[in-house]
């Protein structure tokens, strides 16, 4: 078999598409969306979880749609860039209005929320979903696809660290959170643009692939849905960032009501956890080059686990141990930014042998709706955790049982869903030499094919 080397060129402009994903939807829509809405918009918590809920529901949905059409495509541009080049500046504006507090009545923002935020997932999706897709298609090679998806992590950590820190000066420089908001909105907004103009300008797709006939968006559906090591590496990715989907929802309401930190310091906080993903890279990859990669995830995970049974112990208005678990947690961060999604890319090679054909898109489409819908789910749970258990907004005085749910949310919630992630991956069964039997298989059925 002919290992497929990509330039350090390619792999690095194709990174970049990461920092949409990571900065405006992994880092500051996650962890500050919410807190946004209730804290600044003063928009009830249940109607802001429904809010999330409804609007990550349709996000979720439209995953496959997109996907499947861009299987289908065939263009001059390939199958994928042409989606990225049409999404690419709505994105950006839709993202920069989800952060402006308009004056309005209570109802009418939460409309305004609920519908921007729908356009924002939808162009967001018309560019993200054929940008994964295309990852795969690159080369067939898992190390060297293992490689290509560390060089997006990178830039993803990094650039959500970035962001983290720029957030804390802009939210301190300006004279209100509301303002502070409304220009980190604009600055990401117009920044995330740029990577995939740049992508689409020097990226090239395998012509091989465009001379496919496209499937039904229910055939793929099948073809997909009956994989069993698409289940097992849907449910390890899918769990980890559900995880981390609902540290992140909880995580600023929990240093503000617990930690006794100011709102406009707590990315602060979050830039920590970053710092330490990204220190932890190079070891996440080593052990990835030394095991197999679903052990390298197992050993990642468990200490992972153990930072959230530590944050259940943490006193109150006591943030030296916070930091020190943040530290520890960045372990964990770093291996579910990088393993899941190389294990999971593995799988397009057993969904090719079964069915016959390439389904990037619709693999990548129906990944992202089954983890879109767990956050969905996140969002709703905890606007509604939050206003079922009396939580107030703008202030750290909380009732006993708001705090007792948020510590809840943080720390044995994530613990379980941690531990059936490592099932999953135990169970996993495409190791580097089963792969290495499929690539073979599939060059020698090209072959012949062409022949």
């Amino acid at each position: 078999m002919t290992r497929e080397k990509l330039s350090p060129y390619i792999k690095f402009v194709v990174s970049l598409g990461e920092f949409a994903p990571s900065v405006a939807v992994g880092t500051v829509i996650p962890f500050y969306f919410l807190f946004f809405m209730i804290n600044v918009a003063h928009i009830d918590p249940g109607l802001a979880g429904t809010v999330l809920l409804v609007a990550r529901l349709w996000d979720a949905i439209n995953d496959p749609l997109v996907g499947n059409l861009s299987d289908k495509t065939r263009s001059v541009w390939g199958r994928r860039r042409p989606y990225m080049l049409l999404g690419a500046v709505p994105t950006g504006i839709l993202f920069t209005l989800l952060w402006i507090v308009p004056p309005w009545g209570d109802l009418d923002r939460t409309l305004y929320y609920l519908i921007v935020y729908i356009l924002f997932d939808t162009a967001f999706t018309v560019v993200t979903a054929p940008y994964s897709a295309l990852t795969p298609e690159l080369t067939l090679d898992a190390d060297e696809r293992t490689s290509l998806i560390t060089w997006r992590m990178a830039v993803s950590i990094i650039t959500g660290l970035a962001a983290a820190l720029g957030m804390e000066a802009v939210l301190n420089l300006m004279p209100s959170l509301q303002v502070g908001f409304a220009v980190v909105g604009v600055v990401i907004g117009v920044v995330g643009i740029f990577p995939y103009l740049w992508i689409v300008a020097v990226v090239r797709e395998r012509p091989e692939f465009q001379q496919e006939d496209g499937v039904s968006l229910l055939e793929g559906l099948r073809v997909v849905l009956t994989n069993r090591p698409f289940w097992l590496a849907l449910a390890t990715d899918a769990l980890a960032w559900i995880s981390v989907s609902l540290v992140a929802e909880t995580f600023a309401f929990f240093l503000v009501c617990w930690g006794g930190m100011l709102a406009e310091d707590s990315p602060m906080m979050m830039g920590v956890i970053l710092a330490s993903a990204a220190a932890f890279l190079p070891l996440v990859i080593w052990l990835s080059n030394r095991l197999e990669k679903k052990w390298a995830y197992v050993i990642c995970t468990a200490t992972w686990m153990v930072v959230h049974v530590a944050l259940w112990f943490v006193p109150r208005f006591t943030m030296i141990p916070i930091y020190v678990v943040a530290v520890i947690a960045g372990l964990g961060v770093s291996s579910a930014h990088v393993l899941p999604g190389a294990m999971s890319i593995d799988v397009l090679e057993s969904v090719e042998l079964e069915s016959g054909r390439r389904q990037e898109g619709i693999f990548a489409g129906v990944s992202a709706f089954f983890r879109k819908l767990g956050f969905s789910v996140v969002g709703f749970a905890v606007g509604w955790v939050l206003k079922l258990t009396g939580y107030v907004a703008d202030t750290a005085d909380q009732t006993a049982g708001a705090l007792t749910g948020l510590r809840v949310m943080i720390t044995w919630v994530p613990l379980v869903l941690l531990c059936l992630a490592i099932w999953a991956a135990v169970a996993f069964p495409i190791t580097r030499a089963v792969h290495a039997r499929m690539v073979a298989e599939l060059e020698a059925r090209r072959a012949t094919s062409s022949n």
